[in-house]
């Protein structure tokens, strides 16, 4: 809460790609905590990698979640030497120099996905949260590890609000463009904004969010 986060690490989409581990040391380099992505692959390994689709990113026809862990050692980011990363890779790397946000791109019900992940971070006693976009996500994580810190993710924050009458969360994560122009709320959580673009942007987002994940520019 007391630092700026870097959006999927310190990138700039042309020599160091988004969610790369390129992107990771940078921020590691300069301080940031990172807020990352993943999705779980066909074998059940989990890939730090935002869309679903590969194109963007790598120029392959196909999707992420068909792909496996031998798939991805022929694919590199926007044209640099850079790999997606495994979620284990990536925690190698940080080994807890910065915390942390860690998004779940997941279906409508909780499962393999949730699971799968819980298993590594069992093994990561590092500074850590998890957050989704999917209600069933964040719940699920309540039942079956209270302990980690949990975050509801949405584009509105009265949306959020709606969620988490019914889902015990630690902080708010919700799309700066969206924000009311005062607080018209009892604000009783940590509110995360996401993304701002630029330092106006931040300073703007600052009157209601306790703190601003950044991307494209240093605070």
């Amino acid at each position: 809460m007391q630092i700026p986060i870097a959006h999927r690490g310190l990138y700039d989409n042309k020599t160091i790609p988004e969610n790369s581990l390129a992107a990771f040391q940078k921020s590691i380099e300069k301080g940031y905590p990172i807020e990352l992505d993943l999705r779980l692959m066909k074998d059940n390994n989990i890939a730090v990698f935002h869309d679903n689709n590969l194109y963007r990113m790598t120029g392959a026809k196909g999707h992420i979640h068909k792909m496996n862990k031998q798939n991805l050692s022929s694919l590199r980011l926007l044209g640099t030497e850079e790999k997606i990363p495994l979620f284990e890779e990536m925690l190698e790397l940080v080994a807890g120099k910065v915390p942390l946000i860690i998004e779940l791109k997941s279906r409508l019900l909780p499962g393999i996905f949730e699971e799968t992940l819980l298993k590594v971070l069992r093994n990561y006693n590092r500074l850590y949260a998890i957050e989704s976009f999917n209600p069933l996500t964040v719940l699920w994580f309540k039942l079956n590890a209270p302990e980690i810190t949990r975050g509801m993710l949405s584009r509105s924050v009265y949306r959020a609000i709606l969620y988490t009458s019914f889902i015990p969360v630690d902080f708010l994560a919700v799309n700066i463009r969206h924000l009311p122009k005062k607080i018209l709320w009892k604000k009783n959580k940590p509110i995360i904004g996401y993304t701002a673009k630029s330092k106006e942007e931040m300073t703007e987002a600052g009157r209601i969010c306790d703190n601003i994940i950044f991307e494209k520019f240093l605070p």
